[in-house]
């Protein structure tokens, strides 16, 4: 069984991964992660959001609403 650690929701909704999730999944600022929930469940995945500054801003747009990549492989 993985281990389980309390983390606390800020009144802006915030929570901090624990260093020792983020050391063995190599999450470091910047890093994007996608979430989404399964009844009582929240799913945090690696994700990688790929930019392209040249596009135009209709392009961009468009570009956003598929911007999660595949995650990243496992690790484990």
């Amino acid at each position: 069984m993985p281990d389980t650690t309390l983390v606390k929701v800020s009144s802006k909704g915030l929570i901090t991964l624990p260093k020792k999730i983020r050391s063995e999944l190599s999450i470091e600022e910047g890093h994007y992660l996608s979430i989404s929930s399964d009844k009582d469940t929240i799913i945090f995945r690696k994700a990688r959001i790929e930019i392209d500054y040249e596009n135009s801003d209709d392009a961009w747009k468009e570009y956003t609403k598929r911007r999660l990549m595949p995650p990243y492989p496992q690790t484990r």
